[in-house]
């Protein structure tokens, strides 16, 4: 039996963009079943360090806790009745950390209010913090939602349970009373140089099943100092001593250095919203961390966020992180035109764009370039300075990815974010067909959608999209696979593997010129727009589509789909039936 149950709910599409880059994964037994040279492909340790930090305040202070993620599994509703009945839990928190949480999210709260009509049941998370008021109002199955960071909630929480006291007091939680939605107050945020280490449960979970733990997930800081209108970082709630707090770089290597020794991490995802922090003080806390991993002698590589106007765009500090580990970096680019940086607030130039790509690019560093294409005012003109950028910095080469229409983004305005507030006429959202009607109400209101006053701009949005969302699906999901398939193939037949190996270098030819492919769709489109002929959306879906049947036909001598069938008839596997 436990004290507590935290439950990360599955990822379930809503039909619409989602807040949440990633696509939804394949499950654990799926994962076992794959040849071992595709498991790279699958980013399998999706540790919600949210409930892990929680979990770790809550046994720290003396309360058990099953904590499961449902990620990539299909648990019944039988099954969560059951779990609940068998742990007995006081209190049950579920974690919406985004969008495609939120159906499965309330069906757990379904399931534990059968299993236990009387338990205490919570939501929280990232998702929940700027949507809390709102989610209190439709969910009455829930008893309150916490919002903000909420180690301290969650203890107080207990804690008043525990000694049969109103929990209602505790800060932090939006929760129903007599048909009204009340709040505590701004939740007590943890004193991050005296906190405790998040939790492991998936890797125990995960090792135990025999699945590699290679890769992990921590933080040494939180909060952001800056002001960008498409984040909501800016409105934090909770914060007294400024917006950025530091964790003891110490504490995170000593962290580091348990997970190398207990479970053989090799790769670390730092989830920092900001890990250059602010100038002066985000330049020493990242410095004390390098050296402490350089002089213990440890060796993982990292992956970490940061601004371009931090004090780490720096010949040294870039090269201390790189023998430290950092392999890549995901950097706050977002445009390359002046205008959109100006209109987001971002407090940098297209001239620290330009040199923080010159520089990553320079010293071996993978970048992963945070870009938005189109925003709520996006101009023709602003898309060529993108264009222009793009190609001056190449930063369609060297997206860590090898996928450079991960670039085409358009900003989605979320509640919290000063780009929402700015949003007075918002599109009607899109039909979400069989949805729980709470969850669909909660989606109304999370985000509002626009248009673009430019009708150009609209046309070549929703070409651009489109293509990039069909060929990033072959980069992403369907190419790992061909390229695996064919490699087998080679290996099997020795000496007579010559027409696969063939098709593989062929295939990998079409991954490399991508970029290329990249510019130039972005450039017709920009051209049609300029020339603005009748009909210009559907000509340029022609046009477009045309290019790339063309590219596909310069590097893989056919179609993709006729490519897909060629490789199953090299690897002698019988081709897809059509129905009929």
């Amino acid at each position: 039996m436990a004290d507590v149950v935290l439950l990360t709910p599955r990822e379930i599409s809503t039909g619409g963009p989602s807040i949440n880059n990633q696509e939804v994964s394949i499950s654990d037994g799926e994962y076992l079943r794959l040849d071992p040279s595709l498991r790279l492909f699958y980013e399998k340790v999706r540790e919600n360090l949210g409930l892990a930090c929680i979990t770790g305040h809550l046994r720290h202070a003396g309360y058990s806790v099953r904590m499961t993620n449902l990620h990539g599994r299909s648990p019944s509703d039988e099954a969560i009745v059951e779990l609940i009945r068998q742990e007995r839990p006081r209190f049950v928190g579920i974690s919406i950390m985004y969008d495609l949480h939120i159906i499965d999210a309330l069906r757990l709260v379904r399931c534990v209010r059968r299993a236990d009509p009387d338990v205490v049941v919570s939501i929280g998370g990232a998702f929940c913090t700027y949507n809390a008021k709102l989610i209190a109002g439709l969910a009455p199955e829930v008893d309150f939602v916490a919002f903000g960071e909420a180690e301290n909630t969650v203890v107080g929480v207990m804690d008043a349970i525990d000694a049969g006291t109103d929990w209602r007091q505790v800060p932090g939680l939006y929760y129903r009373d007599n048909g009204e939605i009340r709040t505590s107050g701004m939740p007590v945020l943890v004193d991050l140089s005296q906190s405790v280490w998040p939790a492991r449960d998936l890797l125990e979970t995960h090792r135990a099943a025999g699945i590699p733990t290679r890769v992990a997930s921590t933080f040494t800081s939180r909060g952001c100092h800056a002001k960008c209108t498409f984040c909501y970082a800016p409105r934090q709630p909770g914060i007294t001593d400024g917006p950025w707090r530091l964790r003891p770089a110490v504490d995170v290597v000593d962290e580091i250095e348990y997970l190398q020794r207990e479970f053989g991490t090799r790769f670390v995802w730092f989830n920092d919203d900001n890990f250059g922090g602010a100038f002066a003080d985000g330049f020493g806390h990242a410095v004390e961390f390098a050296e402490a991993v350089v002089r213990r002698g440890l060796k993982f590589s990292f992956h970490a966020e940061f601004r371009v106007d931090s004090g780490l765009i720096d010949h040294s500090a870039l090269d201390l992180l790189h023998r430290a580990g950092m392999k890549s970096a995901l950097l706050g680019l977002e445009s390359g035109s002046a205008g959109v940086l100006k209109r987001f607030k971002k407090g940098t130039t297209v001239a620290y764009n330009f040199d923080a790509a010159r520089i990553f690019r320079n010293k071996g560093l993978e970048l992963d370039p945070g870009w938005i294409m189109v925003e709520p005012q996006t101009s023709l003109d602003d898309l060529w300075e993108n264009l222009q950028f793009i190609v001056a910095s190449d930063v369609h080469q060297s997206n860590h990815t090898d996928n450079p229409f991960l670039l085409m983004n358009r900003a989605i305005a979320l509640r919290g974010t000063e780009m929402f507030d700015a949003i007075t006429d918002p599109l009607p959202p899109p039909e979400m067909a069989d949805m729980d009607e709470a969850a669909y109400k909660v989606l109304l209101e999370a985000r509002r959608d626009y248009r673009i006053p430019d009708t150009r701009v609209e046309a070549l949005w929703s070409v651009w999209s489109d293509v990039a969302g069909e060929l990033s699906d072959r980069r992403e999901n369907r190419l790992p696979f061909l390229a695996n398939t064919l490699a087998v193939t080679c290996r099997a037949r020795g000496a007579e593997a010559g027409p696969a190996k063939a098709m593989l270098a062929a295939l990998r030819r079409w991954r490399n010129d991508l970029p290329q492919l990249f510019a130039a769709y972005l450039n017709l489109g920009l051209v049609m727009a300029d020339q603005n002929p009748s009909g210009v959306q559907g000509r340029f879906d022609s046009e477009v589509r045309a290019m790339v049947a063309e590219f596909d036909q310069i590097h893989l001598g056919m179609s993709f789909a006729e490519f897909e069938a060629a490789v199953d008839r090299a690897a002698g596997q019988p081709e897809p039936v059509a129905a009929g």
